[in-house]
């Protein structure tokens, strides 16, 4: 199954908007760390652009080689998957279950 690192799509439908840090969704972190959105290119200086979760509150974009910021992996689970209980946060994880 696909691992891979959070799109910034899927942060924001998470519950998190600009200026706005909501510490009980399951995507929050003290720590910041990598989204797979691009933000931008510049052609001038061969540097990419990143959107990145910043535990401030906020969704921002660094370049890549910004060495304090960290990354996180998600799983894609099958269709079938049902969440039976928790809230996802680290006390209180997900309860998932699904037939084969």
């Amino acid at each position: 199954y696909p691992i891979g690192l959070i799109t910034v799509d899927e942060l924001m439908l998470s519950g998190y908007a600009n200026d706005y840090l909501n510490t009980s969704t399951y995507t929050y972190s003290s720590l910041a760390y990598w989204t797979m959105s691009p933000s931008a290119f510049y052609i001038n200086s061969l540097s990419s652009i990143v959107f990145y979760f910043n535990p401030i509150g906020y969704v921002t974009h660094s370049g890549i080689l910004a060495d304090w910021v960290g990354v996180r992996g998600v799983i894609n689970l099958k269709g079938n998957v049902e969440i039976s209980g928790g809230i996802g946060t680290s006390n209180d994880p997900f309860v998932v279950s699904g037939t084969e």
